[in-house]
């Protein structure tokens, strides 16, 4: 489990000092905190993460600093226990959170008359982020490969394991040439792979190292939500938002592409488990917008505020009826979608005909993925 947030701020007549932490009694000592900030002022003291293992307070701590050259010297450390990995939740969604964290800090700056009242918003916002990240441990096998999608070294394994099989060690080695980045443990990285059935782990004999196998592929990509337009077409919920909304989705996939910057917008809702599990509810059903169900604490205000960021991404679909009721259509399903990688075949022959593949390893690769097609 998680343990929370120390943020830090450093000054040049004070040093460094702790801002706000939570839960209110995670305390983490000074040395350790000192520990971390020279782990980024190493070099140019740039704004950027660090990983830091600290055996005194036995956690690993993903750490962001926003550099010695910002206005303010901030220090965003996120505990965590010490098997756990920033990898699991995805750099995307740390990013978020440690920039959101940032606009609250610097709202206490710039309005100190309001200050108790930002750091109890940014305290609830700590809250929230650690109950949010905690879920992120459980998604389904169709939100990490969305997982997997919405993260650049996902992407860029993937891309590696589409060309031909790698041991652990190399694939380890050409991510980090590629990323420009320390990868302290590509296992993390490859559980989502492994979780989803997408590569199999083995050994060939005579290897010192296992290797990896892409056994499936799979797209992220929008669907029209075949449930709904069945209905829609006997004129349910009521023939007028029914036409209404066979007219908008038919009109929306006459002219629907993919692209990588939609990709990874619709993979950032799909990971994003409370709006998840929204998609999911209205894949079965429209809903007037004052009967759609609300989670613990939610008020209306907060139901259509969500609810519109979801309309501007042209997930949902808010249409009114005669009676000036607002129906919630799912306009557009969110999937991944897994399918077999016939295109290996070709690339595992080429690469053996240009001995960059021993035949042991194509053999292995080709028995794997005649028993995955099988299935």
């Amino acid at each position: 489990m998680t343990k929370g947030y120390v943020i830090t701020n450093w000054t040049e007549d004070q040093g460094l000092g702790v801002q706000l932490s939570y839960p209110g009694d995670l305390v983490v000592d000074l040395d350790d905190m000192m520990r971390i900030f020279y782990a980024h002022i190493t070099g140019a003291g740039e704004a950027g993460n660090v990983l830091v293992r600290l055996e005194k307070a036995r956690s690993n701590v993903s750490s962001y600093f926003t550099g010695m050259e910002s206005e303010n010297q901030f220090m965003i450390n996120f505990i965590m226990e010490l098997g756990e990995d920033p990898e699991i939740f995805g750099e995307a969604v740390l990013s978020d959170i440690n920039q959101n964290i940032i606009f609250y800090l610097k709202s206490m700056e710039q309005n100190p008359a309001n200050r108790l009242d930002i750091t109890s918003e940014l305290t609830e916002y700590l809250k929230n982020s650690l109950t949010y990240l905690e879920r992120l441990k459980n998604l389904t096998k169709e939100q990490v490969m969305a997982q997997i999608y919405n993260s650049e070294k996902g992407r860029m394994i993937l891309e590696i394991l589409q060309e031909r099989p790698y041991t652990k060690k190399d694939l380890h080695s050409l991510l980090e040439e590629k990323t420009g980045k320390f990868i302290p443990n590509i296992d993390i990285l490859l559980s989502h792979f492994v979780k989803t059935d997408l590569v199999r782990q083995d050994w060939i004999e005579g290897d010192s190292d296992i290797s990896l196998f892409l056994l499936s592929d799979f797209i992220i990509l929008r669907s029209p939500v075949s449930k709904l337009i069945e209905e829609a077409k006997k004129g349910l919920p009521n023939p007028y938002v029914a036409k209404k909304y066979l007219e908008l989705a038919m009109g929306y996939f006459s002219y629907y592409k993919p692209s990588k910057t939609d990709n990874l917008k619709i993979a950032s809702h799909m990971i994003n488990p409370d709006i998840f599990d929204y998609i999911v509810l209205f894949r079965e059903r429209s809903y007037p917008i004052n009967k759609v169900p609300r989670g613990p604490g939610q008020n209306f205000e907060q139901i259509r505020s969500f609810l519109a960021t979801l309309e501007a991404d042209h997930i949902v679909k808010i249409i009114k009826d005669e009676s000036d009721t607002e129906w919630i259509f799912l306009l557009t399903d969110i999937i991944s979608l897994k399918f077999y990688p016939e295109y290996l075949i070709e690339n595992i022959r080429k690469s053996v005909s240009e001995n960059i593949l021993n035949k042991e390893s194509a053999v292995k690769h080709l028995e794997l993925l005649e028993s995955s097609y099988k299935k």
